[in-house]
């Protein structure tokens, strides 16, 4: 009995880390749901059994859709990275109203059904799914994420809005704070009425559902997301407490048979259960694409900045910061732009070999336009990095932890001062 609970525990633990995915895996393989075969993979995690036995580091992201209620279009989306080095989980919500322009893959799809989307290849990333149809919905909105990301995803969970209900309803309701005062009456259209009020109250599944559908924000479909992610991390709390887990284990399983959807198999369970573990609800951070509403013609889009999304992707989704005991960032395997800012021709370039000589990666050269000090500066986007670059290098050097002079893929930039002579970098040599 002590390692069936061990097992039920790990598995819905999984669940909250990927939303439902593990017992829903579980529950129809060990049915033989013939559903399941509807349901078209992605590109699947590489771990295997064996790697998993042996605590094999391992890096996961499972795209997680949460479907009106016909099932349609994704009324909300993001992508959970976990890293089991750190135990870390990293949450990206994308906005539903999100500009994209439909990959390769499934507009040549779409053309050779004789289908199409009335704007040609634009539409926003909540409408892939209502055009992919039924058979693809799935698989085209997760290569869209990927796209829009940059990144490999492994897996993916859908619910639908009753199953979002019932989950709630089946661990006993949610404490939260609603932040305003919400009301809009969408009866018209078969919709529930949503009425609730501000201040620190208890949901049920009625009524969180009318939380996370809320839209009328002052600052749009981002404090929506802000929302849904203050919601999920509080629904989360209160799914992982033991007497949650042993009280509503039927309702659950009930619940992710009938309204999840997922490619997660028994064996990616199976595999995955050995890292839950160190899992904590306080090493969760979660973000919001960067964007901002815009009209594009008569259409409200939320558009992205590529260049803070670039920084938001390397935050969360390839981050490998793991502090020594002094709380410091091994800057090897970041990307290091060096800046001449000092008054010496091509002395960027030679800084280049000095530091490519240390095994650090230098992805960029450049001319520095801003203010010359003597002093090298080494800009950081966290706290804990470059202080391996400055023992090695520029023991004089001033750290900044400053992301917005950071562009694109830069992690690290080292800003030369005029004070650095060649015959100082021959001593540091």
């Amino acid at each position: 009995m002590g390692q069936f609970i061990k097992i039920v525990f790990s598995m819905v633990l999984i669940f909250v880390v990927f939303a439902g995915a593990s017992i829903f895996a579980y529950t129809k393989m060990a049915k033989n749901n013939p559903d399941n075969e509807n349901s078209e993979s992605v590109q699947g995690s590489k771990i295997s059994l064996l790697d998993s036995l042996s605590g094999k580091n391992i890096k996961l992201n499972v795209a997680v859709m949460g479907v009106d209620k016909d099932e349609t279009r994704t009324d909300v989306l993001f992508v959970v990275h976990f890293d089991s080095k750190t135990g870390k989980l990293s949450v990206m919500s994308v906005p539903r109203d999100t500009r994209v322009k439909i990959t390769n893959e499934m507009y040549d799809y779409l053309s050779e059904n004789n289908k199409y989307i009335p704007s040609g290849r634009t539409c926003k990333i909540n409408e892939v799914h209502a055009y992919a149809g039924k058979e693809k919905a799935s698989y085209f909105t997760v290569l869209q994420l990927e796209e829009l990301l940059g990144i490999h995803i492994d897996n993916y969970v859908k619910v639908t809005i009753s199953g979002f209900r019932d989950i709630v309803d089946a661990v006993g309701g949610v404490d939260i704070d609603v932040p305003q005062d919400m009301y809009w009456d969408m009866s018209d259209t078969g919709d529930p009425v949503i009425n609730l009020k501000k201040g620190m109250q208890h949901l049920d599944g009625e009524k969180a559902e009318q939380l996370v559908r809320f839209r009328r924000y002052p600052q749009g479909d981002v404090a929506r997301v802000e929302v849904q992610q203050l919601f999920l991390k509080e629904l989360a709390k209160k799914v992982l407490s033991t007497e949650s887990i042993l009280k509503n284990l039927p309702a659950l399983i009930k619940t992710f048979y009938n309204d999840v959807e997922t490619d997660f198999t028994l064996t990616d369970c199976m595999k995955y259960v050995n890292y839950v573990e160190d899992i904590s609800m306080d090493n969760i951070t979660m973000e919001t694409a960067p964007g901002v509403g815009q009209y594009v013609g008569n259409v409200s889009y939320y558009i992205l900045d590529d260049d803070e999304m670039r920084g938001a992707v390397r935050r969360l989704f390839y981050s490998d910061d793991v502090p020594d005991k002094d709380g410091h960032i091994s800057s090897k395997g970041k990307n290091i732009e060096v800046s001449n800012g000092s008054n010496k021709n091509g002395f960027a370039a030679e800084n280049q070999e000095l530091l490519e000589a240390k095994g650090y990666t230098v992805s960029s050269i450049s001319t520095y336009k801003g203010e010359q000090v003597s002093n090298t500066r080494i800009i950081v986007y966290k706290d804990g990095l470059g202080y391996d670059i400055k023992e090695d290098l520029y023991p004089d050097a001033e750290i900044i932890v400053d992301s917005e002079q950071l562009s694109g893929d830069t992690d690290i930039m080292v800003i030369l001062g005029t004070g650095e002579s060649e015959d100082s970098q021959d001593n540091l040599n």
